[in-house]
């Protein structure tokens, strides 16, 4: 049995023992009035992400747009998270907006794209995903190296996405968006050799296993999508107003191999 080191489990636990992020509702949604984007974070949600999705919140009331981002990723696995989203979805009324749109972190893409083939959703609009072939690996990292740390810290949804395949939009009827971090984070830096000993990274857009209307790169690692969420807002609500991304988005594939010294 292996032994936790002791700073280890003292981060851990002040880690665990940090209230959870609460879902952002805003204060007076008007359905007749405006449509919805509704984010799904993953296990990157934090109070400080919490506090830039209000923000967005904020600016985005100028635009006639509705922000929501729900706290839906429960310790029992996927299946309850999906579960706990539906229930987000029929308690704030959503239904009733004449477009939903969604950004979906990558656990929210494995959360909502099965929960969209059991539901019917006809006013979702536009769908953006962020993708990452590194970012993808860290569920299997924290199942293969860091098991027991994981499941204190998340419970089962980790070990779910680790074991399940990427699972693509099958709805025909939303436009979809792929954005992709180009920059690993420090879990990935630190366990490169065992992200790339899972197989080679590829970046084109044509190997995330999913349609898309339109696909571009973000010099981002996972970690500082949530922190800098604003930034890559203006390519979302491009997407939002004419299914594409901006001109000045960048569309060019990183050719060297981040996780690599």
């Amino acid at each position: 049995m292996h032994r936790l080191p002791c700073r280890a489990a003292i981060a851990l636990l002040a880690i665990t023992l940090q209230a959870c992020a609460g879902s952002v509702i805003p204060r007076a949604p008007e359905p007749a009035r405006r449509e919805a984007l509704v984010i799904l974070p993953g296990f990157g949600y934090s109070r400080g992400a919490r506090n830039v999705f209000r923000a967005v919140q904020t600016q985005l009331a100028a635009d006639a747009i509705d922000v929501y981002a729900p706290a839906y990723v429960e310790r029992g696995g996927l299946g309850e998270s999906r579960d706990k989203l539906r229930e987000f979805l029929s308690d704030h009324h959503l239904a009733a907006y004449s477009k939903v749109h969604v950004f979906a972190f990558i656990a929210g893409a494995w959360t909502l794209n099965p929960l969209l083939d059991s539901i019917a959703m006809p006013n979702l609009a536009t769908v953006v995903y962020d993708r990452s072939p590194m970012q993808e690996r860290a569920p299997r990292i924290a199942d293969d190296k860091l098991h027991f740390l994981t499941w204190l810290r998340y419970g089962r949804p980790v070990f779910d996405m680790a074991r399940m395949p990427y699972p693509p939009l099958g709805a025909a009827g939303p436009r979809v968006g792929v954005l992709i971090e180009t920059k690993p984070t420090g879990l990935l830096r630190k366990y490169a050799k065992t992200a790339l000993s899972y197989g080679p990274l590829s970046f084109a857009c044509n190997d995330f296993g999913q349609r898309f209307d339109d696909c571009a790169y973000v010099a981002m690692s996972h970690d500082e999508l949530y922190t800098r969420f604003e930034d890559v807002l203006p390519e979302v609500l491009a997407f939002i107003r004419d299914g594409r991304f901006t001109a000045n988005a960048n569309r060019v594939a990183p050719t060297a191999n981040p996780l690599k010294p």
